[in-house]
């Protein structure tokens, strides 16, 4: 193209100034001034260059359109959306000599309704899928974080419309969305860069990203992970879909805002359409390339990546967004179909439950930890417990009342069933791991929290299903029940009271984050879930009493173990060493247990010393002191 056959239509000459020589041969015209003689210079020139802001390039489009004519960007400094959807180059000289050493090319070009859509069109909010991925990637974490925050204070806004949209061959998309964006080439954004594998370069179709997250929380997490660690995803994500479509008609309920390359233009509804090889224009070779590698067809793309399409799921996701998701219909069916069959007391439930409760009793008695590993994992009582949970959550009172039933069950065969063996046997060792069952704490009550979170979260898998046998063994239901039997048997009140405290700690526990662990994964709306969920807590706060005065306890004991272990004391020149401490309660009193090594024995008033000594190691705590005198000879 020789140069004097190219125009530049300007509308600021600052940055022009700066080409100096380059712009010899070249005319020049202020863009008012070209579209009052518009007639003459379509007559006169071959090539248009347009150095000028959006709108302006927009009009001056508008008006080569039907002349045939080819255009070039010369884009100014701050115009970095322009060079990013183009493909263009950073400085003002490398896009000159391009406009004169390549040829121009027919490119298809998208409409919203009137408007001419350079970048990318937006509807509703859609941060950060708009962010130039250009400009992002250079940024320091600081910066990163002021975004991730300056998005985060406008959550509390983000609402979801309903949202129908319906494409050039008649299918028709019912769903919520916080936003769209629609683009027709890659513009290097985080919305481009999700679908380069979808992307063809002049197919002749447009493609619309509906952003449509199912709860906060959910996309609290997408932008940490893409603003904070960067690590945005070139794959299309859970809740944001896709339509590739020659033209789309968008319509809201509520209507929302639309934008074109920053500026608001109105409101849905709204159609977008895409006019096929519509401007000649001259654009470096890179951005013809298609990323994907694919081939345009006329083929409509509709991916919906799990979008809310039911009339239940929209319902749910309509207006504010909710804090937690929403589970889809078809794993809300599969997973209560379950549950409704294993809270049912079945024969295998109560021969499962007498097996197990009689294997953990002579694994008591056997002090066999592996014995009874083997009994929990035989114990079914899980699964009414997490059934129970879940008519806790749904305020499902025939599930609870199934599900309640089965546990009392099963909690009075596992207890008739132990008490019943040791009459049978003919003595009361107290065995370690009975011992372990005897004294539960706070921390008992952390395993069961735990636990229900595992055992509800495994529930909703089917892919990690074989993990609630893990579970099982990690809160053991039924060896406690069956020391509570034992303590039954023998005439212990205290040992059953304790024993069965520890079943209570594991039982309210499980039920609680069970039931939390479903609300968060979708399975009741919080408004529902709510009162369900205050019930549960205040058991698990009630019983979390006597385990933290136990925790106390065991605390206190603890440090008194460690504040007198192998402890060497001198009285009248004899030196006394305390070894096996043994500390127990007999009502309010502390019973201090203990081995002394001397070499020759202690009197009454030295070992009246001795427990002064001790009192004063251990911050004056009072206590009753039994010892035994070793004398080392």
């Amino acid at each position: 193209m020789k140069r004097d056959r190219a125009l530049i239509i300007y509308d600021e000459l600052t940055e022009l100034n700066e080409l100096g020589d380059a712009l010899k041969g070249i005319e020049l015209v202020e863009y008012s001034r070209f579209l009052d003689d518009l007639e003459s210079y379509i007559n006169r020139f071959e090539l248009f260059l347009i150095h000028a802001q959006t709108a302006v390039i927009k009009r001056i489009i508008e008006v080569l359109i039907k002349s045939e004519k080819s255009i070039a960007f010369l884009p100014k400094k701050d115009q970095r959306s322009l060079r990013d959807s183009f493909s263009l180059y950073p400085a003002l000289i490398e896009n000159l000599n391009l406009a004169f050493e390549n040829e121009a090319k027919k490119i298809d070009l998208l409409y919203g309704g009137e408007e001419i859509v350079l970048y990318s069109a937006q509807i509703g909010d859609t941060p950060p899928f708009s962010f130039s991925t250009t400009v992002y990637e250079k940024r320091s974490f600081s910066e990163r974080a002021k975004a991730f925050f300056d998005i985060f204070k406008k959550l509390k806004s983000l609402k979801n419309s309903i949202v129908t949209i319906k494409t050039q061959k008649e299918a028709t998309i019912n769903t919520t969305a916080t936003g769209i964006i629609i683009i027709e080439h890659d513009n290097k954004t985080f919305a481009s860069k999700l679908i380069k594998e979808y992307m063809v370069p002049n197919d002749a179709k447009l493609s619309a990203l509906i952003i449509s997250p199912s709860s906060l929380v959910g996309y609290v997490s997408f932008l940490i992970k893409s603003l904070l660690l960067k690590n945005f995803s070139t794959k299309l994500p859970k809740d944001v879909g896709l339509v590739e479509s020659a033209a789309i008609e968008v319509s809201g309920e509520p209507p929302m805002e639309v934008k074109i390359d920053g500026a608001s233009v109105g409101e849905t509804p709204m159609r977008f359409e895409v006019v096929e090889k519509a401007l000649n224009i001259i654009l470096p070779q890179s951005f013809w390339e298609s990323k994907s590698g694919k081939t345009a067809t006329d083929k409509e793309t509709i991916k919906l990546n799990n979008l809310p399409t039911s009339k239940d799921a929209i319902n749910y996701q309509q207006s504010h967004l909710p804090l937690f998701t929403h589970a889809s219909e078809e794993s809300y069916q599969a997973l209560f179909s379950s549950l409704r069959e294993e809270a049912k007391p079945s024969s295998s439930f109560i021969i499962l439950i007498l097996l197990s409760t009689l294997l953990a009793t002579v694994g008591l008695y056997l002090d066999s930890s592996s014995v009874i590993i083997g009994a929990m994992l035989l114990a079914p009582l899980m699964q009414p417990i997490v059934s129970f949970s879940m008519g806790v959550l749904r305020r499902d009172r025939s599930l609870m009342s199934s599900a309640a039933k089965s546990i009392a069950i099963g909690v009075g065969l596992a207890l008739l069933a132990s008490s019943l063996f040791s009459l049978i046997m003919p003595f009361e060792t107290l065995s370690s791991e009975m011992q372990g069952r005897l004294k539960p704490t706070i921390l008992d009550l952390l395993v069961a929290l735990i636990s229900g979170v595992a055992a509800a979260y495994a529930k909703d898998n089917p892919k990690i299903m074989g993990s609630l046998v893990g579970v099982s063994i990690a809160v053991a239901l039924v060896p406690p029940i069956a020391v509570s039997g034992i303590g039954l048997g023998w005439g212990s009140f205290m040992m059953f009271a304790q024993a069965f405290l520890l079943f209570l700690t594991n039982l309210a526990g499980i039920i609680f984050a069970a039931a939390v662990t479903f609300m968060i994964k979708g399975f009741s709306p919080i408004k529902v879930a709510k009162r369900g969920i205050a019930f549960s807590l205040i058991a698990a706060l009630l019983i979390s009493i006597p385990l933290y005065i136990s925790f106390k306890s065991i605390k206190e004991n603890a440090d008194i173990n460690s504040a007198l272990s192998n402890s060497v004391f001198t009285i009248h020149n004899k030196k006394i060493k305390v070894e096996s401490i043994k500390l127990y309660h007999i009502k309010d009193e502390l019973h201090l247990k203990s081995d002394i090594l001397i070499h020759e024995p202690l009197s009454q008033e030295e070992l009246k010393e001795l427990k002064e000594l001790i009192k004063k190691r251990i911050h004056n705590r009072d206590f009753v002191f039994e010892v035994v005198q070793r004398v080392m000879l």
